[in-house]
């Protein structure tokens, strides 16, 4: 054998190997593995898609004003590059059920996969705070883009995307969660009750849901109940707990001050 056949085979074997390698992704194993349930019945993950293509992943709500305006590019981005890049469209399934959805999907014509994550998560596992919430990563499964808006930087990403270039990794650990639980003793011998809700549900819900204003009013109605019964029994220990979806430092300040200011 002479040695220019040696360096071709040894050339070959190389280009198999480079071609057929799998760089790691920068993704914790929780957020590589979790499951997705599609509405389909399929339950897939974004390990399913490593070293095959890259995944954008949308989390929306039928009542999200700005997730609505979003869906004519969320169609347009699947039509464009639905067979290079696997699009998912994630509904939050807080106030949402089945039939909301595919009142949605028909509206729009959505054709992308859509998963309703009833459990709520995806939403803690990917820290979702607010929807339109957009995510994607490249066909190793590398974090490139984390934000909000349908807007250019997201359409210049997934063409890149589109074209098996490279785009530049950003660090996964913006997907971690790093705040403190909440803690609350129990143990001093007095009652406790705590009561959930969200900064927003009373005022935002009715302008979004006006056919279902019973979902606002509840909040409403909730709201001041707890502030007469606190009065009432102040000997108890009061928690308000609030949702931190949509919701900043500001957010929380201004809600303690106008609805439950007198509940700590």
């Amino acid at each position: 054998m002479n040695l220019r056949n040696i360096y071709s085979k040894v050339s070959l074997f190389l280009l198999l190997v480079c071609s057929n390698h799998t760089y790691a992704s920068n993704l914790p194993y929780e957020l590589l593995n979790a499951p997705i349930h599609l509405i389909s019945g399929k339950t897939v993950s974004l390990a399913d898609y490593k070293g095959q293509k890259p995944v954008y992943l949308k989390f929306w709500a039928t009542w999200c004003r700005p997730c609505q305006k979003q869906m004519p590019h969320l169609e347009h981005i699947q039509k464009i590059y639905g067979d290079k890049i696997e699009i998912i469209a994630i509904n939050l399934g807080i106030n949402d059920d089945l039939e909301a959805v595919n009142n949605t999907i028909k509206e729009f014509n959505l054709t992308m996969p859509v998963a309703i994550d009833n459990s709520g998560d995806l939403a803690k596992k990917f820290r979702l705070v607010g929807t339109p919430y957009h995510l994607i990563f490249d066909e190793n499964m590398n974090l490139i883009h984390q934000g909000n808006e349908a807007d250019q930087p997201l359409d210049n990403k997934l063409s890149l995307l589109s074209q098996q270039k490279y785009s530049v990794a950003i660090d996964s650990n913006i997907l971690i969660e790093n705040e403190p639980d909440i803690s609350i003793n129990t143990d001093d011998g007095k009652i406790h009750i705590l009561f959930f809700t969200a900064t927003w549900c009373d005022w935002y819900l009715k302008d979004s849901r006006p056919l279902q204003p019973n979902v606002s009013d509840a909040c409403t109605i909730a709201q001041k109940n707890v502030n007469q019964l606190y009065y009432m029994h102040p000997k108890y220990s009061w928690f308000g707990i609030v949702s931190r979806l949509w919701t900043g430092d500001k957010d929380l300040l201004e809600y303690r001050k106008n609805i439950l200011s007198s509940i700590l």
